[in-house]
């Protein structure tokens, strides 16, 4: 068998290349939205504390939030709501008058009995209807 009738390769390529070309690459993915978490401050609270079920990694143009007693989304275990544009709070069916919301989607509940004790969702209400659920738990121990 005889040699190939090809060429040989003649394109050069630097190291400088490459490094441009990797560090192009790194920048041209999307970035990673960071997921929506619920945070009990203190995680483990006693009763007759307060508990703060703080919020992070809210996304951007929202319209407003509402927050539910357990993990069903429904009127009965709607305790209250927030509308960013209006700044209006709206208190629904499972609001004891212990709870407080705030702009940043957080949740105070005051005094905590062993009936709060648990898990507790919000619901973030983006602009176009679009909505997301997000389950935060706490846990009542006796001193």
């Amino acid at each position: 068998m005889g040699p190939l009738s090809a060429p040989p390769c003649t394109l050069h390529i630097t190291w400088k290349d490459l490094l441009l070309t990797a560090s192009l690459l790194i920048f041209w993915n999307p970035p990673t939205t960071a997921q929506v978490t619920i945070e009990a401050q203190p995680a483990k609270v006693s009763e007759g504390k307060d508990v703060l079920l703080l919020v992070h990694n809210l996304p951007q143009n929202l319209t407003g939030y509402i927050w539910y007693k357990g993990q069903i989304m429904d009127h009965h275990h709607y305790i209250t709501s927030y509308v960013i544009d209006t700044e209006t709070i709206i208190f629904g069916p499972a609001y004891n008058e212990r709870e407080t919301v705030y702009s940043n989607a957080s949740l105070l509940i005051q005094n905590v009995t062993k009936n709060d004790t648990g898990s507790y969702t919000i619901q973030i209400i983006k602009r176009g209807d679009r909505t997301e659920g997000v389950t935060g738990h706490f846990t009542l121990y006796r001193e």
